[in-house]
C-alpha cells in the first residue's frame, strides 16, 4: 500500500508491514482464541533524512527518530519516558502527518528497529489510522484538528514566561518574592507564578485552603503579586485526601467514585486515603467548581 501526493511518493506499507501479531504462540493446538496476545502493526516507511515530531508532551529528544515511544498517560515526571499528555499523532517533515485513532496503549518503535520505518501497534485485532496531507507541516496539523477537534485560542500573556516553586516543599511570601524579584532584577520578563502543590497544607491537598503558618495573608499576597504585573496559578488536582476540610463533605454527597460494593474507592498515591472526585456525576461537578 502506497501513499502519494500527486505524483510524489510519501510513504509506503510493504511486504509484512501491516501484520497480526501473536505473542508467545505456540501453534493452533494451544490457542484459546483469546485477544490479550494479540496486536495489530503497521510499519511506514521513512525517506533519507526525514524527521519524526509529535506524539504529544514528552521530556526526550524533540526529534522522535531512535526512540520507542508507549501512548499512555502516566506520572513519571520530566526526566523519565513518560508523560502526561500522550497523542497517538506523528508528523514528518517531508509534509505528511499519522494519527493513530485508538484511545488504549498505543505503541511506538521510531527508525529504532529499523532505521527506515516507523512502525506502530495497538492491542487486538483491529487498527484504524489515518495519514494526514500537507504539504505544509502547518496544513497537516489544520487538517490533523479538523478532524480531532480544534482547542480554544488562550489569553496572549498565557504565551509569556511561567515561574514555579516546583516541588519546593517549604516556602513563603518571602521566598515568592525572592524567585519574581530575582527574575526582574535580571530583566527577564515574568508573566505568571505558579504556586505548585505546598500552598496548601500537607495531607489536605487538594482542599484549596491557603496554609496560613506560611501565607497568613494570601489575599494580601496576591495583591502584592498583581501590582507587579503577574498573573497567579496554583496547583490543584481532582483528588481530595482524607485529612482535607472537603473530605467528609464529598463522602456524604456521593461526590467521589466508588467500589462495587458503594465505598469510597481510595488510594495513598499522593495523599494518604485520597478519593477521586467522580466527574460523570452532575451533582460532583457542581460541587467542585464551587469550591474554586
Amino acid at each position: 500500500m502506497t501513499y502519494y501526493r500527486g505524483k510524489e511518493k510519501i510513504t509506503d506499507s510493504g511486504w509484512h508491514d501491516l501484520a497480526y501479531v501473536k505473542t508467545d504462540w505456540k501453534g493452533l493446538a494451544y490457542d484459546d482464541g483469546k485477544e490479550q496476545d494479540t496486536f495489530m502493526r503497521e510499519r511506514l516507511s521513512l525517506s533519507v533524512g526525514e524527521l519524526i515530531y509529535g506524539l504529544g508532551e514528552r521530556f526526550t529528544p524533540f526529534v522522535k527518530n531512535g526512540q520507542s515511544v508507549d501512548i499512555w498517560n502516566e506520572d513519571g515526571g520530566t526526566s523519565t519516558e513518560q508523560s502526561y499528555k500522550n497523542i497517538p499523532f506523528y508528523i514528518s517533515n517531508k509534509g505528511y502527518g499519522v494519527f493513530v485513532n485508538h484511545p488504549e496503549r498505543v505503541s511506538y518503535e521510531i527508525s529504532s528497529e529499523m532505521v527506515k520505518k516507523v512502525q506502530f501497534s495497538v492491542p487486538g485485532e483491529g487498527l484504524d489510522y489515518f495519514l494526514i496531507n500537507g504539504p505544509s507541516m502547518k496544513e497537516v496539523l489544520m487538517r490533523y484538528t479538523d478532524l480531532t477537534g480544534k482547542p480554544g485560542l488562550p489569553p496572549a500573556w498565557t504565551f509569556g514566561l511561567w515561574l514555579s516553586t516546583s516541588f519546593t516543599t517549604q516556602y513563603d511570601e518571602e521566598t515568592v518574592n525572592q524567585f519574581v524579584d530575582g527574575m526582574l532584577s535580571r530583566g527577564i520578563p515574568l508573566k505568571v507564578f505558579h504556586f505548585d502543590c505546598f500552598w496548601m497544607k500537607e495531607f489536605h491537598w487538594s482542599d484549596f485552603t491557603w496554609d496560613s503558618r506560611v501565607f497568613p495573608d494570601p489575599s494580601g499576597m496576591l495583591r502584592r503579586l498583581k501590582e507587579k504585573g503577574l498573573k497567579i496559578c496554583v496547583w490543584i488536582n481532582s483528588y481530595i485526601g482524607q485529612e482535607a476540610s472537603m473530605f467528609q463533605e464529598g463522602v456524604e454527597g456521593g461526590y467521589f467514585l466508588k467500589r462495587p460494593n458503594g465505598d469510597v474507592w481510595q488510594w495513598d498515591m499522593w495523599q494518604p486515603g485520597m478519593a477521586i472526585v467522580d466527574f460523570t456525576n452532575p451533582k460532583a461537578c457542581e460541587w467542585f467548581t464551587s469550591k474554586l
